[in-house]
């Protein structure tokens, strides 16, 4: 990273409670034991941010977004960074979805193109924009492959607000297997074999796994995909194929052939079946020679052993003549725990079909890859974004994925079925949650995490875009993130769990003056230091791996990964990636030992240290680089001395940054610093019992938590604490500083945003 010059800083704060002591001393004035576990909701304030999108404000990253998007040229892949430009760049995004989300009115276009621009995100994942018609997305009545004229022309005129605002995209346009309508049986004459098409806007697709088995809804894909990027914006006059601010086209979203859902389009279409046996049987014959090759590989128990699952296509014993034997399994069957227990008997017909999916699986890819570029685009491509379960079957999924272009994967943590919350936080254990997707980081290919969210009604936000912006952005040195949402009215939140995702929630999207400022500048680190985990694609497919990976899964989407070579925890020190190599190579052991300091991980940079905690609401990590410093976590009454300014947590829990204001700028030397302070957020009358209850959802206006923290800045100079309003702007009040040290009380200012600089400016 380049060396910067600085005109100031911005300082970012995310706390919670406060103990009322002076900088740096024991304090003699203890917190009540209520205000140090529930929240007092006496000290909580409400957050109205009128006109969060306009007028000039201390906020404002309008100036760090080149405009309009790809003004020279495009994003492109250069081994596993992208590039803009011929310098490295960092995507920092959000999604929108549906047709609310993807088309909305003008008026809305307009106050989301703002205010993302304003809170230093440059790029938006359209998904599921093409999941059908009406509420569902951008399609006509009948066919996946027509567009409505007039949902059309609302796509359009955002997608043009994006580009003037130098907003690249990723084109996602569907939640699966493109679904097709009566107006594509000509297109895929078995199409009800999947389900009855009864009324005119009905779609049918088979499920997650069947793009793979069927060339129609392939063609249908690629003529989906062709329809729009052959499109030509009328506001912005290029083709989407011809846009470079269209950074990413995806080819289907969470899919794999590999998944549990594997053997269903085989059991539900009949033509499939028929047709997959034949295909399956002929790369058998080609392997073993003939049926007496087959039975002395498999064994004699193999065959027909799949017939309680999906039965032969023409009712017959299982027989190379008859071109009726199927490629059957699914990760569970896959799993090494399976093959060498249950599955023992039936091994090499798991490893075969393996093979062959895998084959099937890398085919589709290819063949609408070609798709998609003989209409003229030449951006990134990614093949899909999902976990096919563990070890051999996980690891020739991300093996296609990878073929493809950058790999791209989801998850999510919290959540809960309301009353009950599950509201653990990711602070406790480094490496762990939606950070420990990193363990599917392929060397030498860019890596993004295009759905990723706190779900409500976890109350620890603010976390998630600290530790992605941090550890993931910055040490792991990812490339993409993409904050899952279906869609926002282009303003913060009005209403705590107004939808299970929510990136505008205030807890969530009031991080980001900072956040967005550290990844986009490049402020923390790559490591240098790698975790690589070798996998070996033929001794795969054999069987043969050489460590053992575990994944948690306790809910749908929300995955938890580790492994014994490369612990997750790994993910807090050093860049993990999985390397696919030519030949066999054992995966050494990493050894945290040399980045332990007690209960501190400490990564290799120098620049971030994560304390592990001991409860589910402990730990916390700090940054402390040139251009942002924080302490995020569990740090209440734990000494943060960082490289230009010291800050203690006065409170349960915090996210404090500092940062500089300025682009081109780091902490040396600024004079304008900005300071965000923010903890949880719930609704007016919202109650939550023992951080694990929710009693009542309450109503608008959404209430923040006060913050209260100590600073000292470390370098000389008189420096003046100005209050900004909701919006960012100046208010002409000031709190006391003395010798460079002061207290923030959110209770007492009332607001989430403050200005720091120097006297005189």
């Amino acid at each position: 990273m380049r060396p910067w010059c600085v005109r100031g800083f911005l300082v970012v704060l995310a706390l919670g409670g406060w103990s009322g002591m002076a900088w740096g001393e024991e304090s003699a004035e203890r917190v009540p034991d209520r205000m140090r576990g529930e929240a007092d909701m006496e000290r909580w304030y409400a957050f109205t941010p009128e006109a969060d999108g306009e007028g000039a404000c201390e906020l404002d990253m309008g100036d760090w977004l080149e405009a309009p998007a790809g003004r020279h040229g495009r994003i492109e892949a250069r081994g596993g960074d992208l590039y803009y430009d011929g310098q490295p760049i960092r995507l920092w995004g959000l999604n929108l979805c549906y047709r609310s989300g993807a088309a909305p009115s003008r008026e809305v276009a307009d106050r989301r193109a703002a205010l993302y621009r304003r809170f230093g995100i440059n790029s938006v994942r359209l998904h599921k924009w093409a999941d059908g018609p009406g509420w569902a997305g951008i399609q006509v009545e009948d066919s996946a492959v027509g567009f409505d004229p007039e949902a059309l022309d609302r796509f359009d005129y955002q997608n043009a607000q994006f580009r003037k605002a130098g907003i690249y995209l990723k084109l996602s346009q569907a939640f699966g297997t493109i679904r097709v309508g009566r107006g594509d049986l000509a297109r895929v004459p078995y199409a009800e074999e999947f389900g009855a098409l009864e009324g005119p806007d009905a779609r049918v697709g088979g499920g997650n796994s069947t793009l793979y088995y069927s060339r129609e809804l392939q063609e249908a894909t690629i003529e989906q995909l062709r329809a729009i990027l052959r499109h030509r914006n009328p506001y912005s006059g290029l083709t989407y194929a011809e846009d470079p601010a269209v950074a990413f086209v995806e080819i289907v979203n969470e899919a794999s052939i590999l998944f549990y859902t594997s053997m269903e389009p085989l059991r539900r279409s009949a033509t499939l079946r028929r047709r997959v046996a034949g295909q399956f049987s002929d790369w058998l014959r080609g392997r073993y020679g003939g049926q007496d090759g087959l039975v002395e590989a498999w064994g004699r128990r193999a065959l027909g052993s799949f017939s309680n699952e999906v039965a032969p296509p023409d009712g017959e014993a299982e027989h190379l003549d008859r071109r009726n034997v199927l490629p059957l399994g699914n990760p569970w069957f896959w799993d090494p725990q399976q093959l060498s227990g249950s599955q023992q008997f039936r091994r090499q017909r798991l490893l075969d079909t393996l093979e062959f999916l895998h084959t099937l699986q890398g085919e589709a890819y290819e063949r609408i890859v070609a798709g998609i570029r003989g209409t003229g685009y030449a951006g990134e491509i990614i093949a899909s974004n999902w976990h096919a379960g563990r070890m051999f079957s996980h690891y020739a999924n991300l093996h296609t994925d990878q073929v493809v272009g950058p790999v791209d994967r989801h998850n999510y943590f919290g959540g809960g079925e309301p009353p009950r919350i599950d509201n653990a936080s990711m602070v406790r254990v480094p490496g762990s949650g939606v950070l420990s997707t990193g363990m599917e980081q392929v060397a030498g290919r860019p890596f993004m995490l295009s759905e990723w969210i706190h779900v409500f009604p976890n109350e620890w936000g603010v976390e998630g875009p600290a530790i992605v912006g941090a550890y993931g952005m910055g040490l792991q040195g990812w490339d993409v993130s993409y904050l899952f949402q279906n869609q926002d009215d282009g303003r913060f939140s009005g209403r705590i769990g107004r939808d299970r995702w929510d990136a505008t929630a205030p807890q969530v999207l009031g991080i980001f003056p900072a956040v967005a400022r550290q990844v986009l500048r490049g402020d923390v680190a790559r490591s240098q230091v790698r975790a690589v985990r070798h996998v070996h694609l033929p001794g795969l497919l054999a069987g043969r791996l050489g460590f053992e990976d575990t994944v948690g899964s306790p809910d749908y989407d929300v995955r938890t990964f580790d492994s014994d070579r490369v612990p997750s925890r790994a993910l807090a020190v050093a860049r993990c990636e999985v390397e696919f190599v030519e030949t066999q190579r054992d995966t050494p052991t990493f050894d945290l030992g040399p980045y332990l300091e007690g209960d501190v991980h400490v990564a290799s940079t120098g620049q971030l240290r994560w304390r592990e905690g001991a409860t589910r609401h402990d730990g916390h990590f700090t940054i402390d680089t040139s251009a942002t410093q924080a302490v995020v976590g569990f740090a209440m009454d734990r000494p943060a001395p960082l490289g230009e300014v010291a800050i203690i947590l006065r409170s349960r829990f915090g996210a404090v940054y500092v940062t500089a204001r300025d682009r081109d700028a780091d902490l040396a030397s600024g004079r304008h610093w900005l300071l965000v302070a923010m903890a949880r957020a719930r609704n007016t009358g919202m109650r939550v019992d023992d951080d694990s209850v929710l009693v009542e959802r309450g109503g608008p206006p959404v209430m923040l938590e006060a913050v209260v923290a100590d600073l000292q800045v470390r370098r000389p100079g008189v420096f003046v604490v100005e209050l900004l309003d909701h919006g960012g702007r100046r208010t002409g009040r000031t709190l006391p500083v003395t010798d460079g040290a002061f207290r923030i009380d959110g209770s007492r200012d009332r607001t989430p945003y403050y200005l720091i600089r120097r006297e005189g400016d």
